[in-house]
């Protein structure tokens, strides 16, 4: 696992400043409705906010503060992909390979797969993949790469990951377009 690519990867992402408030427009409603959150996300405005909260801190490069979020949720909710998904981001951040690959299989396989859930099912196959290969298994991580491209409705940027450790392992296969 390449620690310093990831943390790279996280720095990019962009919250919103939570003191900025604006009314939305009709458009942006109708969006949002069409793009419901996943069924794994619950209804629940302390949870949701803990979530959010949680991944605020990875971003912040703060893993303790990001990891006592994510068991907030997972207090009140043992099985949130979301919440598990984060711990395994904070055992990468942490160099924890075993914590790590113990949390993305959870999320990958078995009856706590986040089948559910394509954003959290796509990148801890990708991580998975990228553990794989650093541990010096290649063929683990191919099939893990593989996997991350057959999730239906997975985020690009999880793809374009897959692809590139594909073709970096000389074993490219290109993902299918809907």
């Amino acid at each position: 696992m390449d620690l310093a690519a990831e943390q790279k990867r996280v720095a990019t992402i962009k919250f919103p400043r939570a003191d900025v408030k604006r009314e939305a427009t009709q458009a942006e409603v109708v969006v949002r409705r069409r793009q419901a959150a996943p069924t794994t996300v619950p209804n629940d405005a302390e949870a949701i906010a803990a979530l959010t909260e949680g991944e605020q801190r990875i971003a912040e490069k703060n893993p303790r503060a990001a990891q006592a979020s994510f068991q907030r949720v997972l207090v009140k909710y043992p099985d949130q992909p979301r919440a598990w998904y984060g711990l395994g981001v904070v055992a990468m951040m942490e160099q924890d390979g075993a914590r790590a690959k113990e949390v993305f299989g959870r999320l990958t396989s078995g009856e706590h797969a986040a089948t559910q859930d394509p954003l959290v099912l796509a990148w801890s196959h990708v991580h998975l993949g990228t553990i794989y290969d650093i541990e010096g298994h290649p063929d683990r991580a191919k099939v893990e790469y593989e996997a991350a491209l057959a999730v239906e409705g997975a985020p690009e940027k999880a793809r374009q990951a897959a692809s590139k450790a594909l073709s970096a392992m000389g074993g490219a296969k290109s993902p299918e377009r809907p």
